[in-house]
């Protein structure tokens, strides 16, 4: 009952080191683009159900080079606010979404709705 703790026992024989765990970027990027617009084409399909009338939404997406784009959405200023949600809860909660599913492919999708 009488032994000190060493931080070199409890933790493998390695100092302990401050900060965030890691240091390698393993697993968190791919190392290859791949070329996909399964995240744009998430995105087009979420917008057209919550907007109920899909004809009057209007898409166009730019791309900045491969890692970069921005899908930017045109509609009726009464679908306008469907889209955007109370306080702009549901266009922040489709943008994180969208985030999530373009990191998977090392890119990033920018939505705007006008």
């Amino acid at each position: 009952m009488d032994q000190k703790r060493r931080s070199t026992k409890r933790y493998g024989n390695k100092p302990f080191k401050k900060g965030r765990g890691g240091g390698s970027s393993r697993g968190r990027y791919p190392t290859k683009l791949i070329e996909s617009d399964a995240a744009e084409d998430l995105a087009e399909y979420i917008l057209k159900v919550l907007a109920r009338e899909p004809d009057s939404l209007h898409f166009e997406r730019k791309n900045f080079g491969p890692r970069k784009c921005r899908l930017s959405v045109k509609c009726d200023p009464s679908v306008t606010g469907r889209l955007i949600g109370k306080d702009g809860r549901t266009i922040s909660a489709l943008r994180s979404l969208i985030k999530a599913a373009s990191g998977r492919y090392g890119k990033r999708v920018d939505i705007v709705v006008s």
